[in-house]
């Protein structure tokens, strides 16, 4: 097994545990045992420790998310129908996975945010990057300006209420909700 191999499964690993069980419940030895890596590798690729792997899986989960958006805004013509795209992707997803997991970011963000700089400001970081990603989509797609900011806003904000509510009910009827509230947004801005 390849360093990089190594370093990139134990960030993956991290990634679907942290959304699934939370930063505090995932111990290195569960991430080194759901990684298959050998127990050396955790402090040799992360010596800053699980805080430092915590703000790779975010920097991950972050260009998943961007790849997805891309996609669906490639995909799609008008703006309501790639974020239904988007959004029944994730539904998809979330139904894969049990209904454990759901966005990269949501369970270490609410469970961190308070406890570390690093995963604060690597969970702000990827907002962010998901926000100017949107208003550059958006733009190409006619959305200008204020417009296209409130909508990126409003995309982002709908779409983790939708996951969380989503996850609750086991059933991705509120990110089909969520995606045909934004359609009337986007025709009402």
């Amino acid at each position: 097994m390849s360093d990089a191999t190594t370093r990139e499964r134990m960030i993956s690993t991290a990634m679907t545990l942290f959304r699934r069980e939370g930063y505090q419940a995932t111990s290195w030895r569960r991430l080194v045992e759901h990684a298959g890596t050998p127990w050396g590798s955790a402090y040799h690729h992360f010596p800053g420790g699980k805080e430092q792997l915590a703000v790779a899986a975010i920097e991950l989960g972050t260009a998943v998310v961007a790849k997805t958006v891309r996609r669906a805004f490639e995909r799609n013509e008008t703006i309501e129908d790639a974020v239904s795209w988007w959004y029944r992707k994730a539904g998809e997803a979330l139904a894969t996975d049990g209904y454990r997991g759901g966005c990269p970011l949501a369970t270490i963000t609410l469970e961190m945010a308070h406890a570390s700089p690093a995963i604060t400001k690597a969970c702000e970081d990827a907002f962010a990057a998901w926000h100017a990603l949107l208003v550059d989509l958006l733009g190409a797609h006619g959305a200008d300006g204020e417009r296209a900011e409130d909508l990126a806003t409003a995309i982002v904000t709908n779409l983790e209420g939708a996951l969380l509510v989503s996850r609750v009910r086991r059933s991705p009827d509120p990110l089909d909700r969520a995606a045909r509230h934004v359609a009337l947004v986007v025709r009402a801005a």
